[in-house]
Protein backbone atom coordinates (compact mmCIF):
# COMPACT_ATOMS: atom_id res chain seq x y z
CA UNK A 1 0.00 0.00 0.00
CA UNK A 2 1.23 3.29 -1.06
CA UNK A 3 1.50 6.00 1.68
CA UNK A 4 0.19 9.18 1.08
CA UNK A 5 1.83 12.33 2.26
CA UNK A 6 -0.64 14.70 2.68
CA UNK A 7 -0.74 17.35 5.36
CA UNK A 8 -3.05 19.09 7.66
CA UNK A 9 -3.37 22.82 8.97
CA UNK A 10 -2.77 23.14 13.43
CA UNK A 11 -5.01 25.56 14.76
CA UNK A 12 -2.64 28.31 14.54
CA UNK A 13 -1.58 27.40 10.62
CA UNK A 14 0.94 25.64 11.53
CA UNK A 15 1.17 22.19 9.01
CA UNK A 16 1.41 19.36 10.85
CA UNK A 17 2.52 15.85 9.31
CA UNK A 18 0.26 13.13 8.99
CA UNK A 19 1.78 9.36 9.39
CA UNK A 20 1.51 6.85 6.74
CA UNK A 21 -1.37 4.08 7.34
CA UNK A 22 -0.05 1.53 9.56
CA UNK A 23 -0.15 -2.16 7.91
CA UNK A 24 -2.30 -4.12 10.06
CA UNK A 25 -1.84 -7.23 8.05
CA UNK A 26 1.43 -7.55 7.38
CA UNK A 27 1.08 -10.87 5.66
CA UNK A 28 -1.84 -10.39 3.28
CA UNK A 29 0.47 -8.82 0.00
CA UNK A 30 2.13 -12.45 0.26
CA UNK A 31 -0.18 -14.44 0.77
CA UNK A 32 -2.38 -12.65 -2.21
CA UNK A 33 0.59 -13.08 -4.42
CA UNK A 34 0.74 -16.59 -3.52
CA UNK A 35 -2.73 -17.03 -4.37
CA UNK A 36 -2.19 -15.11 -7.23
CA UNK A 37 0.72 -17.40 -9.17
CA UNK A 38 -1.36 -20.62 -8.42
CA UNK A 39 -4.23 -19.16 -10.09
CA UNK A 40 -2.28 -18.10 -12.84
CA UNK A 41 -0.58 -21.69 -12.75
CA UNK A 42 2.68 -20.44 -12.21
CA UNK A 43 3.54 -22.73 -9.86
CA UNK A 44 5.99 -25.89 -10.60
CA UNK A 45 4.51 -29.16 -11.22
CA UNK A 46 6.25 -32.05 -9.55
CA UNK A 47 6.01 -35.47 -11.24
CA UNK A 48 4.97 -38.07 -8.29
CA UNK A 49 6.41 -41.28 -8.05
CA UNK A 50 4.25 -45.03 -9.48
CA UNK A 51 2.93 -45.65 -5.94
CA UNK A 52 2.71 -49.55 -5.19
CA UNK A 53 -0.77 -49.67 -6.43
CA UNK A 54 0.20 -48.92 -9.67
CA UNK A 55 2.24 -50.63 -9.72
CA UNK A 56 0.30 -53.53 -9.05
CA UNK A 57 -2.24 -53.29 -11.55
CA UNK A 58 0.60 -53.09 -14.20
CA UNK A 59 1.87 -56.08 -13.33
CA UNK A 60 -2.38 -57.70 -13.62
CA UNK A 61 -2.93 -55.78 -16.61
CA UNK A 62 0.56 -58.25 -17.92
CA UNK A 63 -1.17 -60.95 -16.66
CA UNK A 64 -4.22 -60.42 -18.18
CA UNK A 65 -2.79 -60.02 -21.92
CA UNK A 66 -0.73 -63.01 -21.46
CA UNK A 67 -3.50 -64.70 -20.25
CA UNK A 68 -6.05 -63.61 -23.14
CA UNK A 69 -2.77 -64.51 -25.58
CA UNK A 70 -2.69 -67.86 -24.07
CA UNK A 71 -6.72 -68.14 -24.97
CA UNK A 72 -6.11 -66.77 -28.07
CA UNK A 73 -3.82 -69.78 -29.19
CA UNK A 74 -5.78 -72.64 -27.36
CA UNK A 75 -8.72 -71.21 -29.59
CA UNK A 76 -6.66 -71.53 -32.78
CA UNK A 77 -5.58 -75.12 -32.02
CA UNK A 78 -9.01 -76.16 -30.86
CA UNK A 79 -10.31 -74.56 -34.20
CA UNK A 80 -7.49 -76.21 -36.24
CA UNK A 81 -8.28 -79.37 -34.34
CA UNK A 82 -11.95 -79.14 -34.78
CA UNK A 83 -11.17 -78.57 -38.83
CA UNK A 84 -8.50 -81.78 -38.67
CA UNK A 85 -11.46 -84.11 -37.63
CA UNK A 86 -14.24 -82.73 -39.58
CA UNK A 87 -12.22 -83.43 -42.24
CA UNK A 88 -11.39 -87.03 -41.23
CA UNK A 89 -14.78 -88.01 -40.51
CA UNK A 90 -16.16 -86.73 -44.06
CA UNK A 91 -13.09 -88.96 -45.42
CA UNK A 92 -14.25 -91.62 -43.54
CA UNK A 93 -17.51 -91.45 -44.67
CA UNK A 94 -16.74 -90.92 -48.21
CA UNK A 95 -15.06 -94.20 -48.13
CA UNK A 96 -17.89 -95.64 -46.44
CA UNK A 97 -19.46 -94.54 -49.14
CA UNK A 98 -17.97 -95.71 -51.85
CA UNK A 99 -17.52 -99.75 -50.32
CA UNK A 100 -21.78 -99.58 -49.21
CA UNK A 101 -21.92 -98.75 -53.17
CA UNK A 102 -18.93 -101.55 -54.09
CA UNK A 103 -20.42 -103.73 -51.75
CA UNK A 104 -24.18 -103.59 -53.37
CA UNK A 105 -23.03 -104.18 -56.75
CA UNK A 106 -20.57 -106.86 -55.87
CA UNK A 107 -24.08 -108.47 -54.39
CA UNK A 108 -25.78 -107.40 -57.84
CA UNK A 109 -23.05 -109.11 -59.70
CA UNK A 110 -22.93 -112.20 -57.10
CA UNK A 111 -26.75 -113.00 -57.84
CA UNK A 112 -26.30 -112.63 -61.90
CA UNK A 113 -23.52 -114.98 -61.94
CA UNK A 114 -25.42 -117.64 -59.73
CA UNK A 115 -28.92 -117.02 -62.01
CA UNK A 116 -26.01 -117.38 -65.19
CA UNK A 117 -24.37 -120.68 -63.34
CA UNK A 118 -28.02 -122.02 -62.56
CA UNK A 119 -29.23 -121.33 -66.07
CA UNK A 120 -25.97 -123.21 -67.58
CA UNK A 121 -26.15 -125.98 -65.87
CA UNK A 122 -30.10 -126.67 -66.78
CA UNK A 123 -28.60 -126.61 -70.11
CA UNK A 124 -25.91 -129.01 -69.55
CA UNK A 125 -28.89 -131.39 -68.70
CA UNK A 126 -30.77 -130.35 -71.75
CA UNK A 127 -27.71 -131.60 -73.59
CA UNK A 128 -27.43 -134.87 -71.72
CA UNK A 129 -31.25 -135.88 -71.88
CA UNK A 130 -30.46 -135.45 -75.41
CA UNK A 131 -27.63 -137.47 -75.99
CA UNK A 132 -28.80 -140.71 -73.97
CA UNK A 133 -32.17 -140.84 -76.23
CA UNK A 134 -30.49 -140.74 -79.23
CA UNK A 135 -31.05 -136.76 -80.31
CA UNK A 136 -27.68 -136.27 -81.57
CA UNK A 137 -29.55 -132.17 -82.40
CA UNK A 138 -28.05 -130.27 -79.74
CA UNK A 139 -26.40 -127.71 -81.31
CA UNK A 140 -28.81 -124.86 -79.91
CA UNK A 141 -28.88 -126.60 -76.12
CA UNK A 142 -25.04 -126.16 -76.34
CA UNK A 143 -25.31 -122.93 -77.45
CA UNK A 144 -27.50 -121.85 -74.86
CA UNK A 145 -25.02 -123.49 -72.47
CA UNK A 146 -22.03 -121.87 -73.32
CA UNK A 147 -24.01 -118.26 -73.28
CA UNK A 148 -25.09 -118.56 -69.88
CA UNK A 149 -21.70 -120.11 -68.68
CA UNK A 150 -20.17 -117.43 -70.43
CA UNK A 151 -21.76 -114.73 -68.98
CA UNK A 152 -21.31 -116.06 -65.43
CA UNK A 153 -17.74 -116.07 -65.98
CA UNK A 154 -17.84 -112.51 -66.77
CA UNK A 155 -19.21 -111.16 -63.50
CA UNK A 156 -17.09 -113.66 -61.80
CA UNK A 157 -13.75 -112.61 -63.08
CA UNK A 158 -15.50 -108.74 -62.30
CA UNK A 159 -15.96 -109.84 -58.68
CA UNK A 160 -12.45 -111.05 -58.78
CA UNK A 161 -13.62 -114.56 -57.63
CA UNK A 162 -10.22 -116.28 -58.94
CA UNK A 163 -11.54 -119.87 -57.86
CA UNK A 164 -14.69 -119.05 -59.29
CA UNK A 165 -13.30 -117.89 -62.58
CA UNK A 166 -11.15 -121.11 -63.09
CA UNK A 167 -13.82 -123.43 -62.55
CA UNK A 168 -15.89 -121.74 -64.82
CA UNK A 169 -13.23 -121.59 -67.48
CA UNK A 170 -12.43 -125.23 -67.55
CA UNK A 171 -16.82 -126.27 -68.05
CA UNK A 172 -16.28 -123.84 -70.77
CA UNK A 173 -13.60 -126.18 -72.53
CA UNK A 174 -14.81 -129.11 -71.58
CA UNK A 175 -18.43 -128.16 -73.28
CA UNK A 176 -16.75 -126.70 -76.29
CA UNK A 177 -15.41 -130.24 -77.06
CA UNK A 178 -19.04 -131.61 -77.20
CA UNK A 179 -20.26 -130.76 -80.99
CA UNK A 180 -16.63 -132.47 -81.86
CA UNK A 181 -17.08 -135.55 -79.67
CA UNK A 182 -20.96 -136.27 -80.67
CA UNK A 183 -20.11 -135.66 -84.43
CA UNK A 184 -17.54 -138.65 -84.40
CA UNK A 185 -19.82 -140.41 -82.14
CA UNK A 186 -18.36 -140.49 -79.26
CA UNK A 187 -21.10 -140.44 -77.26
CA UNK A 188 -19.71 -141.73 -73.51
CA UNK A 189 -16.82 -139.24 -73.23
CA UNK A 190 -19.04 -136.61 -74.54
CA UNK A 191 -20.94 -137.56 -71.37
CA UNK A 192 -18.05 -138.01 -69.39
CA UNK A 193 -17.31 -133.97 -70.33
CA UNK A 194 -20.72 -133.03 -69.74
CA UNK A 195 -21.13 -134.52 -66.34
CA UNK A 196 -17.30 -133.01 -65.15
CA UNK A 197 -18.24 -129.77 -66.36
CA UNK A 198 -21.44 -129.62 -64.51
CA UNK A 199 -19.60 -130.64 -61.45
CA UNK A 200 -17.41 -127.89 -61.80
CA UNK A 201 -20.52 -125.50 -62.40
CA UNK A 202 -21.66 -127.02 -59.12
CA UNK A 203 -18.50 -126.25 -57.41
CA UNK A 204 -18.65 -122.10 -58.43
CA UNK A 205 -22.22 -121.92 -57.40
CA UNK A 206 -21.58 -123.27 -54.20
CA UNK A 207 -18.40 -120.62 -53.96
CA UNK A 208 -21.15 -117.66 -55.25
CA UNK A 209 -23.57 -119.04 -51.79
CA UNK A 210 -20.26 -119.35 -49.27
CA UNK A 211 -19.17 -115.58 -50.25
CA UNK A 212 -22.49 -114.00 -50.38
CA UNK A 213 -21.39 -112.04 -46.87
CA UNK A 214 -17.93 -111.23 -47.82
CA UNK A 215 -16.31 -107.50 -47.97
CA UNK A 216 -14.60 -105.70 -50.82
CA UNK A 217 -11.61 -106.76 -49.01
CA UNK A 218 -12.43 -110.17 -48.89
CA UNK A 219 -13.79 -110.26 -52.81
Amino acid sequence: MLALETSNQGLFGSRVPVRPPVDTFPGMNGWLTLSLSLLLGQTTPTSAAPTEAAAERAVQEAELNELRAELELLQAQMEAQRQETQGRIQSLEQEQALEDARAEELELLRREQLESLSRGYDWLITVDQLLEVGDFDIGPAVTSALREISSARATAAERGSGDTVLLIESALNRLATIDDLVGQRNIYPARRQLETAGFELRRAWQLGLERSGTTLVNQ
